[in-house]
């Protein structure tokens, strides 16, 4: 196999796929990068046999093959080359390759490509188009509720319901949940479920470019195709649980607030929480929210006054406040409404104004109050 390329664009690539290798691996042959040379297309691919991510560039092609490169070997060579003309040149009987510039000459073993794991049984089933927006969209508003906890599964992706027109996209941790909508999406009168781990999500994130992207779906894989670059995933195959069961119906107390002023005053006030609770309590009144935070080991206490828009009964509640800063963080308005009912029920955020085909509702459990 050899090939000219330019060091810049090929580090770009190598960066992007680099998201998706293990820095340590029980199987060595996923620490590397297959390279794949077929006249002047050059594809790489990473995969942590979860999760495989193949981009193509163009390059000079003088000898088609095929051969597996360490990845962090071969992108700190790349970083630390300045922008200039490379040529790779690897004798695939013995796995070595050959990297050349005007300057230097720098040699890596590699492993056979026959050794990397490449999935060859995707049958497809169904597919539909997305915008990169829409997905870019939809992994803001989940990603970061998404559980780590690994004795739940079905938790530690986002599910995705397609249905018809309309598409849902639903993350939760158990202590917050986020459920995002997009009406009139054209999918096709496509009707399916399927949960997406978080981190095929976050890799997708980083490459996503600003052009239509090709969703398709096998029985236990999921594939995003836009442009040169692939994402390969397998699918969560565990019951996503019934998370339309505890969105509450009946919060009636409806509280007007500015986002950013109750995301700073939060903050500010949490660094006097306990830590073992992070509890912010939230006393609503006419028109404003008291916020107070103690921490009786060391008799720290703090509170702070946001303004509001609030004529009900008087309410305390508290909130985690990484969660409730995490949820405030992740919406786009000037101003959030919440909307609450009891101290020991979930409350709901949205944002305000409202968007006529996009519907972000957002839940954060709270936490009990000691007095």
């Amino acid at each position: 196999m050899k090939f000219t390329a330019n060091s810049t664009e090929l580090q770009r690539t190598l960066i992007k796929i680099g998201g998706v290798i293990p820095s340590k691996s029980a199987l060595q042959i996923l620490e590397h990068i297959l390279f794949d040379l077929s006249k002047n297309t050059l594809t790489l691919t990473g995969s942590d046999m979860s999760v495989s991510l193949t981009i193509s560039q163009q390059v000079n092609g003088f000898e088609d093959g095929n051969i597996a490169l360490p990845a962090k070997l071969l992108l700190d060579t790349m970083k630390s080359l300045a922008d200039t003309q490379i040529t790779f040149h690897a004798d695939t009987s013995v796995s070595k390759v050959r990297i050349s510039t005007d300057n230097g000459e720098y040699s890596m073993t590699g492993m056979g490509a026959k050794e990397y794991p490449v999935n060859t049984a995707f049958q497809e089933e169904s597919h539909t188009l997305l915008h990169s927006l829409t997905l870019r969209r939809i992994i803001q508003h989940t990603l970061f509720a998404v559980s780590v906890d690994e004795l739940r599964p079905a938790m530690m992706g986002v599910l995705l319901q397609f249905n018809g027109q309309d598409l849902r996209a639903v993350a939760t941790d158990g202590h917050r949940l986020v459920k995002y909508s997009l009406r009139g999406e054209q999918t096709a009168s496509l009707k399916k479920e399927v949960v997406i781990p978080a981190k095929s999500l976050a890799v997708l994130s980083k490459v996503l470019e600003d052009k239509e992207c090709k969703v398709t779906f096998s029985q236990q894989h999921i594939r995003f195709a836009f442009g040169e670059t692939h994402i390969e995933s397998r699918l969560i195959e565990e019951k996503y649980p019934n998370y339309q069961a505890v969105i509450p119906a009946e919060n009636e107390k409806t509280i007007g607030v500015k986002r950013e002023e109750l995301i700073a005053a939060a903050r500010r006030v949490a660094l006097y929480a306990n830590p073992s609770t992070r509890m912010v309590r939230l006393d609503i009144g006419k028109d404003t929210i008291q916020l107070r935070a103690h921490d009786p080991e060391f008799g720290w206490e703090a509170n702070e006054k946001v303004n509001c828009s609030y004529t009900g009964d008087e309410l305390a509640i508290g909130f985690n406040s990484q969660y409730l800063i995490d949820i405030l963080s992740h919406l786009e308005t000037e101003e959030v409404v919440f909307k609450l009912s009891s101290p020991t029920k979930a409350g709901l955020v949205t944002p305000s104004p409202g968007n006529e085909q996009e519907e972000v509702i957002m839940l954060v459990m709270p936490v009990r109050l000691n007095t």
